[in-house]
């Protein structure tokens, strides 16, 4: 029921498709972890067990079949793409589990998966996570750690964004990570928490407001290099399967302290891609991060936006992932 003052939203330009809406057998895999939690995954692109092994961390909100989108292209590589759901998103167990914990979780999957190097590709909120594992991972496992428009810590705001640089003692970063988690985050996630396919659809379709965005997720747009509209949709219903905790979990750990430095990271794993035309993470935030990381790690790809970047860099990212 609509609220006073409240206008339906207009059916999406084309319905979802059921058989995009369906998962395949190897989007619906789980792993207990050591604690008797559940980690669940999907897996694309090669399934030759030689092929080089990515994991991909979803963005915020997100789940697993994100990976969906990178799967021909995984499959020509060739390379393979196993997605994962974090605590309380998808199928994978809730819990507060933060950054340092996470690369607890990845390694053990990869060790009941038999895989003993690998590379981690996180995306948006996802970047974080690549970024941890980049810190406690060590060199003779993780290959590398590619970042994609990724979200950066409450700090990297206060400095570069003017209006924040007074600290008052201590008081801005406080009450900034307070709104972050309790006005900003929940105002994030409502128009996604919709079980409704059709109306799902009409939120993505309105968040894509530049002319290439509009052209990518056209009927006729480039399902090669990004994959369909549709798969987004069982993206974003599946991150909500267990309501909002996962995606509330999520945002949490990214608004509190990351628990390590980008000094500390073994900045020589790490490539930091970004558009600057990004309007969700800010490039001035990813120039503070190579920054701290040391320099030099830092491709900005001119008039991309946060949606776009996947458009004509698709191959290029994940393939200098699994050559890293």
């Amino acid at each position: 029921m609509l609220g006073f003052g409240e206008t339906p939203l207009l059916p999406p330009t084309t319905p979802p498709d059921p058989n995009r809406l369906a998962h395949a057998p190897t989007e619906d895999l789980t792993h207990t972890l050591p604690d008797n939690r559940t980690l669940s995954y999907a897996t694309y692109g090669s399934a030759s067990p030689s092929a080089p092994t990515m994991f991909l961390f979803h963005g915020m909100p997100g789940s697993r079949l994100c990976g969906r989108n990178w799967d021909k292209l995984c499959q020509r590589l060739p390379a393979r793409l196993i997605a994962l759901d974090r605590p309380g998103c998808g199928l994978s167990t809730p819990g507060d589990r933060g950054l340092k914990e996470w690369p607890q979780d990845v390694l053990s999957l990869a060790d009941h998966l038999g895989i003993e190097r690998f590379s981690v590709v996180g995306a948006s909120g996802g970047g974080p996570f690549a970024l941890a594992c980049a810190r406690w991972i060590p060199r003779e496992r993780l290959r590398g750690a590619t970042v994609v428009c990724g979200i950066g810590p409450v700090e990297a705001l206060l400095d570069t964004v003017p209006v924040l640089s007074w600290r008052f003692g201590g008081l801005t970063p406080w009450v900034l990570k307070l709104a972050a988690r309790y006005v900003v985050l929940p105002s994030i996630l409502a128009p996604y928490g919709t079980k409704d396919p059709s109306q799902l659809k009409r939120v993505l379709e309105d968040q894509c407001v530049t002319p290439e965005e509009k052209a990518l997720i056209a009927p006729s747009g480039d399902s090669e290099s990004w994959g369909s509209l549709d798969d987004s949709v069982a993206q974003f219903l599946e991150a909500f399967k267990q309501g909002s905790v996962g995606a509330m979990q999520d945002g949490t750990v990214l608004c509190r302290d990351w628990g390590f430095d980008l000094k500390e990271v073994d900045s020589g794993k790490v490539w930091l891609v970004h558009g600057d035309h990004d309007r969700t993470a800010p490039v001035e935030v990813a120039r503070w991060m190579d920054e701290r990381l040391g320099g030099g790690r830092l491709k900005v790809l001119e008039g991309k936006t946060h949606f776009t970047i996947w458009k004509d860099h698709s191959e290029e990212i994940f393939r200098q992932s699994a050559e890293a």
